[in-house]
């Protein structure tokens, strides 16, 4: 089949009167402007996908990803790494002014000396000192009793992430 099988047919002039690059007028067409955006399209819950093929469909409601956007927005930031747990804790700082919340992970699998962490942001005044966070870490008192106590031996590497401003 060669282009010559094809009927190409040209868009009446009519049907895209009062369409700015850039913009939808509805029940007729979107038209990008010269960088590929466009002012306001609605979609339904539901009907957005994205990606290759048949897409992906989001599966969150726009009252969900407005919510995460409005958080962002508010000016908060996150901060985020990995480090040494050489001992029962150590404090690290983040390179936010205050941080409010944050959350660790173990990099790598759990041990006898090494069960767990948690983290605290303190109140940011004096332990840990604002834009810190405390990682602690812990381990189970002996190998019948798993009673959490500070570990004592130095653990691979925790992940962090930090939110504040």
């Amino acid at each position: 089949m060669g282009y010559s099988d094809f009927e190409f047919i040209t868009p009446s002039e009519a049907a895209y009167d009062g369409i700015t690059p850039g913009t939808v007028l509805a029940s007729k067409a979107v038209v990008v402007g010269a960088n590929k955006n466009i002012d306001t399209l609605a979609v339904a819950d539901g009907g957005l996908k994205l990606g290759a093929g048949a897409g992906t469909a989001i599966a969150r409601t726009a009252a969900q990803i407005n919510l995460l956007v409005q958080g962002v927005a508010a000016g908060y930031k996150i901060a985020y790494g990995t480090a040494t747990i050489d001992a029962a804790s150590k404090d690290i700082a983040t390179g936010l002014t205050t941080v409010i919340g944050a959350v660790v992970s173990l990099v790598g699998d759990p041990s006898v000396t090494h069960m767990y962490s948690s983290v605290t942001v303190g109140n940011q005044t004096n332990a840990p000192v604002a834009g810190s966070i405390r990682i602690k870490s812990w381990k189970p008192t002996a190998v019948g009793d798993v009673t959490p106590v500070a570990a004592t031996s130095t653990f691979g590497n925790v992940s962090w992430i930090a939110i504040g401003v």
